[in-house]
């Protein structure tokens, strides 16, 4: 029977309806009433229909992502160049990963559209299409126009399709094996197994490391009877010894190639016509082969419609045009000298001279001159330049009155005369310099305080503001000083549990590396599950690293 369309008439009870108005408002039914329906009805729906329906309206987003990395030779686009081979998990997981609700919406439409061309194809009554129909208009009425999770909807239908004798997931077992092996992380291909009812070890038991081992002993003809009692008595670690020393491939953490195999093996679609496969190259084959290999297998069923092959547009590099930038002008170099500038002269001469007399002269005048700045005054007169020439016989009669002085004085601290010049010890002359700034900038603070409005008739002073205002401010100062207290001691305990954390993470990492428990194993999923590091859980990682170390 030809494929329908969205203009196809079906008959629903008594009466006709098109594609197109039955799916307005059936795409809208959740995942579990749709699979209580076909249980109800009896009906399964090849796996194929719904793969070729996923393919096609995936396959314009597949198509612009590889287009956008085809300069990156990252993982992403290699696994997407296997899109038209991919599995039925794959091609679900793929709609989560680009969730885009349009594209969701246009699956589903079409979804529909094959699967009530299907039921018409297996002569469902009218009165089953009628039954479908309303259970979607009461839906809606009920909940509205509301689309059901992108997330869960696929793999909640999964029990109402079914795959072909000898498949799984939509592929026989020589595609799935390289499909899986090329384009599949281990969490996607585990996934796929629990989806079938297979729930993959994390890791080997010690009796099936020993098998392992052993067959490789009978296959390289160094098998005996005492070897073989001598391996079954050994633990786990010298088993992975044993088998490094005479490099045999086999350890308790399952490889990829593995997984693919223990799924194939168990599952209830593949176990009644499993086999071992031939060698490892029957996982290392690339697309095209795989693709050139679905040809020769035998298909119960025809397909409905050839799937177009994705084809991506070759983008050619636009070529650069270096173009040689020639100046005539030459470019002279300007020479910039830098002359030094001349250090002020400070003579400093030992001297015999008492000037205590002197000194407190000066520092009664000094006193004098900060009062008399202190006090307001109407108007400054602008000081007056002082000339090279008065500046320099201001300098020579201070020389004359100290050489005058010279023989009445002993020798005391240094006093500072002027910028320029002073006598003593120039040691003390640098204490008593620094002294003189501290006071002059204690003044300078003193004098902007008693300008400022502050504590004036014009602001507000701090202890004029009422009690309960001063109380509050000393709590919020208070509690700011312990919430900063607080603050560090919750970082020194988180620090330190970190660390107990971590280290006690890799003991029981060690543990459960070193022993083989069965009860162990829903703690190890549990923190698998829960932490990560990349692809991998965080316990397999932590195996991982131990065996790649020799442990």
């Amino acid at each position: 029977m030809p494929r329908l369309t969205r203009d196809s008439n079906i008959m629903v009870g008594n009466k006709e309806y098109k594609v197109e108005d039955l799916i307005k408002t059936i795409i809208y039914l959740p995942a579990p009433k749709v699979k209580s329906y076909f249980m109800d009805l009896g009906l399964t729906i090849p796996r194929e229909l719904r793969m070729f329906v996923l393919k096609e309206n995936l396959r314009e987003k597949v198509v612009e992502t590889r287009k956008s990395r085809l300069t990156m030779a990252d993982e992403i686009n290699y696994r997407l160049s296997w899109f038209t081979e991919f599995s039925e998990t794959q091609l679900e997981n793929l709609l989560i990963f680009f969730d885009d609700e349009r594209t969701f919406k246009n699956f589903l439409e079409d979804f529909w559209t094959d699967v009530l061309g299907y039921m018409v194809e297996k002569h469902v009554p009218p009165q089953d299409f009628k039954r479908l129909y309303e259970l979607s208009v009461n839906h809606v009425k009920a909940v509205g126009l509301t689309l059901p999770d992108i997330k869960t909807y696929n793999r909640e239908l999964k029990d109402i399709f079914y795959d072909s004798f000898g498949r799984i997931d939509g592929l026989a077992p020589q595609k799935l094996r390289p499909v899986l092996y090329k384009s599949s992380t281990l969490g996607e291909i585990r996934d796929l197994g629990s989806k079938y009812g297979v729930s993959v070890p994390r890791r080997l038991k010690k009796s099936q490391l020993a098998d392992i081992i052993i067959q490789e002993l009978k296959d390289e003809g160094k098998y005996t009877e005492e070897l073989e009692k001598k391996i079954q008595g050994m633990s786990v670690i010298i088993l992975q010894r044993f088998a490094i020393d005479h490099d045999i491939k086999a350890s308790t953490e399952l490889k990829k190639e593995e997984i693919i195999e223990y799924i194939l093996k168990n599952a209830e679609e593949t176990k009644e016509a499993y086999f071992v496969p031939e060698s490892i190259e029957d996982y290392e084959k690339e697309v095209h082969d795989v693709s050139q290999e679905v040809v020769k297998e035998p298909e119960k069923e025809e397909p409905k419609k050839e799937e177009p092959v994705v084809t991506e547009e070759k983008v050619e590099p636009e070529e650069i045009i270096e173009e040689e930038i020639i100046v005539d002008e030459q470019i002279e170099d300007v020479e910039t000298k830098v002359e030094p500038l001349e250090k002020a002269q400070v003579q400093y001469v030992q001297s015999g001279m008492n000037l205590d007399e002197l000194v407190t002269e000066i520092r009664k005048l000094r006193e004098a001159i900060e009062k008399n700045k202190a006090e307001p005054q109407i108007k400054q007169e602008p000081q007056q330049e002082v000339k090279p020439e008065q500046h320099q016989a201001e300098t020579i009669n201070a020389d004359e009155l100290n050489d005058a002085k010279k023989l009445e004085v002993s020798q005391q601290d240094a006093v500072v005369l002027n910028s320029a010049e002073f006598y003593g010890d120039a040691k003390q002359y640098k204490k008593l310099h620094k002294k003189d700034e501290a006071d002059e900038r204690e003044k300078f603070i003193e004098d902007k305080k008693d300008a400022s409005t502050i504590g004036t008739d014009k602001g507000q002073q701090v202890s004029d503001l009422p009690a309960e205002a001063r109380f509050l401010g000393k709590i919020f100062k208070g509690l700011g000083k312990f919430l900063f207290k607080l603050l560090k001691v919750l970082l020194k305990i988180a620090l330190i549990v970190g660390v107990i954390a971590i280290v006690v993470l890799i003991l029981y990492g060690l543990l459960s590396y070193y022993t083989d428990l069965d009860f162990l194993s829903g703690v190890d999923n549990a923190i698998n599950n829960l932490l990560s590091i990349g692809q991998r859980g965080l316990l397999d990682f932590i195996h991982n690293l131990f065996s790649s170390l020799g442990m």
